[in-house]
């Protein structure tokens, strides 16, 4: 990158300056407040826009418009980018930018523009149009004082600076990505896990069902072939007896009255036992039946909370219940650490001694959150196995309510029958009583009639047990094919849900293969990277910083180098000296030497970026004349195609291809080339 012609319009003190920049060593030269600077302000304008710059800070004062020109060459290609400031208002913007290269002249946006310029010149950084550039602050042009105060920061501060410069931030970047997304794999594991649980469960179910099912068709084939025996007998009981009624009608028809009357006797008897035999059986039941009815209805309702409820409670408990149990680990993890750390009394990080009376506070309030949340843990526990015992409890509650419903059901029935058939028996008495009399009148007309009644009497009998044993076989067979219907569907729903519930499993199972790798493997190989990267970086900063300084400082007993941190230490006759009781000319020899070491380590880690130029300003500010003398070779060494100077200092122009005076009358600043 080499700048060709710089033109301002109303830029701070300027009103209308061109200036030419030729190849070789440009010196800027001029009084303090004379627009130096403003210059190099137009320059990073013209590339990357205001920056962290206000428009107010460039802008002419009262005027509405101000505009700059910059031509450059990039790899051997021409460019012209014009900006243009509007003040509207209470307030100054950019207006619609102008790119001229080779090929075309295009109208861009100012975020616009500035990514097309960072492309030109291969700088690999975000356009964001409120930032300044890091690869050009620290690799062409750094304000001097600016440089100083990056020597000032903590260490923390200066390395995130230097990262930035440096271009290895996306590692930190990348690590921070990587740890939230290890927090996202191990979420979407638990997820999966808990969505597998209850598989052993599922499966007991499913072999109980297929027991149970297996165990159900053997009593159904049994039951088949009963009744079809039963079938066969009971037609040959109704062939006999339409046989015996046959038989039973000649009878009457030759006994007249008499048949009729010991029909209806016999008659009335079957009825009276029939209506005995279900009274007995019905009070036998509900004396049975009663006291159970009793028993349940004595029963209290553990929960007034739906069994749903009770189990999402104990769900969310044993949630709550892990969630503590990892925070009184990562507390108890802490307060040991800060123990440890008052036992010895020095940080094991940074060597810092620590005040044992503010640490101990510190460790109290920690020891006070671990009993504090040890407090929680246990009340958790406590909670939870209360509602355990009181979800059992109304699983059995409810399925007593089941079976009292039952039991109040078939006590209804068993009393309704007692009533109809008390009302048969009564009534069956009656007329027994009234068809006795008159049959004793004709007991001889009916004699042989009786044996035939007889036979067909035990013939109905055997019959209506045989009925009643068939309809006793077609519904046990009816039930278990019902029963073996539904045992399949539960047992298809179980093995679905098995089966998805081992995807999840698999899935839970893969997800903590993943966090694993992501955990153990590549972040700590992410740190290890990025601390040979930057390890590498600092033995060669050093190695340029020592280089410069020596050339800068001739002083034997005097050396510098920078520690791991690249903080500069200083040493003299080997002994650390604070760098705030150096001399201006020291300070200034230190941070010229930490500009160039910077500015060499920035150009080689900013892979493509292909810069001839580097920019110092106020490079010598309290240099001696044997400093002075150095900058010559120093400016010599560099071997830059472009480099431009900006000083107070006359001593300068000897060294300089080119010398511009800068100067301001009545506020107006211009330009003179010296010849």
């Amino acid at each position: 990158m080499i700048i060709k012609k710089l033109k301002l319009e109303n830029i701070r003190s300027y009103k209308d300056q061109i200036i030419d920049f030729p190849p070789g060593k440009t010196l800027f030269e001029g009084d303090i407040g004379s627009g130096k600077s403003t210059l190099l302000m137009a320059i990073e304008f013209g590339f990357f826009g205001l920056g962290s710059e206000k428009a107010a800070s460039l802008l002419r004062a009262g005027e509405t418009e101000g505009f700059v020109g910059l031509q450059f060459e990039s790899d051997g290609r021409e460019y012209l980018v014009n900006r243009h400031l509007v003040r509207k208002k209470n307030s100054i913007g950019q207006e619609d930018c102008v790119l001229k290269t080779p090929e075309e002249t295009k109208y861009y946006s100012a975020t616009e523009i500035k990514e097309k310029i960072l492309e030109i010149l291969n700088f690999n950084e975000p356009p964001d149009p409120k930032a300044q550039s890091v690869i050009y602050r620290y690799a062409i042009y750094t304000p001097q004082e600016e440089m100083k105060a990056i020597l000032s920061y903590n260490p923390d501060q200066r390395l995130q600076t230097l990262r930035k410069a440096f271009g290895i931030e996306d590692y930190k970047t990348a690590g921070e990505n990587t740890k939230g997304l290890s927090n996202e794999i191990r979420l979407r594991s638990k997820e999966f896990a808990a969505m597998a649980l209850e598989i052993q469960s599922l499966q007991d179910k499913v072999k109980a069902l297929k027991s149970s099912i297996s165990q159900k068709r053997g009593e159904l084939e049994n039951v088949v072939e009963d009744r079809r025996k039963m079938t066969e007998l009971l037609q040959s009981q109704r062939t006999t007896r339409d046989d015996l009624r046959s038989s039973q009608l000649v009878l009457k028809g030759e006994t007249g009255k008499a048949d009729a009357l010991y029909a209806l006797v016999a008659e009335k008897e079957r009825e009276i036992k029939a209506a005995q035999e279900q009274l007995v059986s019905n009070k036998s039941r509900i004396r049975i039946i009663h006291p159970k009815i009793s028993e349940m209805k004595g029963l209290v309702n553990p929960s007034e909370l739906a069994m749903k409820e009770l189990k999402v409670e104990v769900q969310k408990l044993e949630g709550e219940l892990v969630i503590l149990q990892e925070l009184e680990t990562k507390i108890s993890v802490k307060f040991s650490d800060y123990k440890s750390i008052l036992e010895k009394g020095v940080c094991p990080t940074c060597d810092t001694r620590i005040e044992s009376g503010r640490f101990s506070d510190l460790v109290l309030h920690k020891e006070k959150d671990l009993e504090e949340t040890h407090a929680r843990v246990l009340s958790c526990t406590e909670k939870l196995q209360k509602t355990k015992i009181v979800f059992e409890r109304k699983v059995e509650f409810d399925q007593t309510q089941t079976r009292l419903n039952d039991y109040v059901k078939n006590l209804s029935e068993y009393e309704e029958n007692t009533r109809i058939w008390q009302a048969k028996f009564e009534e069956a008495s009656s007329a027994l009583e009234k068809a006795s009399a008159e049959l004793g009148i004709v007991k001889v007309s009916v004699q042989k009639l009786q044996e035939v009644n007889a036979d067909l009497d035990n013939l109905e009998r055997r019959i209506t047990k045989s009925e009643e044993e068939l309809g006793r076989l077609e519904d046990i067979a009816s039930t278990a094919k019902a029963n073996i219907t539904d045992w399949e569907r539960h047992k298809r729903e179980h093995e679905e849900s098995i089966a998805k519930k081992l995807e999840d499993k698999a899935r839970s199972d893969k997800l903590n293969e993943y966090q694993i790798w992501v955990q153990d493997y590549f972040l700590p190989t992410l740190e290890l990277v990025e601390k040979h990267v930057m390890l590498n970086i600092n033995q060669e900063f050093d190695s340029q910083f020592q280089r410069w300084f020596g050339m800068l400082v001739e002083d034997p007993g005097k050396q510098a180098k920078v520690d791991e941190e690249f903080t500069p230490v200083v040493q003299q006759d080997g002994i650390d000296q604070d760098v705030s009781y150096l001399s201006g000319g020291e300070k200034t020899s230190i941070a010229l030497a930490y500009r160039l070491a910077l500015n060499a380590i920035v150009r080689r880690v900013s892979t493509g970026m292909k810069s001839n130029l580097l920019i110092l300003d106020e490079p010598t500010d309290g240099f001696s004349k044997e400093q002075l003398s150095k900058v010559r070779e120093i400016l010599d060494e560099l071997n830059s195609p472009q480099i431009i100077l900006v000083s107070h200092e006359r001593e300068l122009e000897s060294f300089a291809d080119q010398v511009i005076r800068v100067s301001k009358t009545n506020g107006v600043s211009s330009i003179t080339v010296v010849q």
